[in-house]
């Protein structure tokens, strides 16, 4: 099984490369909207890049609908996502956890939470997938 610090190497590689910035400005809390200024498309570049990386596909119905965010008929009434919509997310968003109030963010907003990290978890998870079968 891979190390999660290597993961996180070969991740911290394929952001810095993607968004074209120094890897030392690449922490596993970077935020890849608000602290390293990607965009959907960078995001794509990077998961790209990391399938190419590890040899897995990593995209899926569940992470396309968290990089749209489109979650059309989801809202509550307010315009903010339920709060058991968050929680399916905070597996892959730990940055969640550090939201002032986790009952007002809304589809838009989510998309700010994903960090290395959630990149980490995302390879993880994929790699444990495959070990198992």
């Amino acid at each position: 099984m891979v190390e999660r610090d290597e993961i996180f190497r070969v991740v911290r590689g394929c952001v810095s490369k993607s968004l074209e910035i120094g890897e030392e400005e690449v922490s596993l809390d970077s935020r890849l909207i608000n602290d390293l200024g990607a965009d959907s498309l960078d995001f794509l570049d990077i998961l790209f890049s990391l399938e190419e990386s590890f040899e897995l596909k990593l995209r899926n119905a569940e992470l396309d609908l968290l990089t749209r965010a489109e979650f059309a008929g989801v809202t509550n009434e307010e315009g903010y996502l339920p709060a058991e919509t968050i929680s399916h997310f905070r597996q892959w968003l730990p940055a969640l956890r550090l939201a002032e109030r986790e009952d007002r963010i809304s589809p838009r907003e989510i998309y700010s939470y994903i960090t290395t990290e959630t990149l980490v978890i995302l390879v993880e998870n994929r790699l444990e997938e495959a070990a198992e079968g």
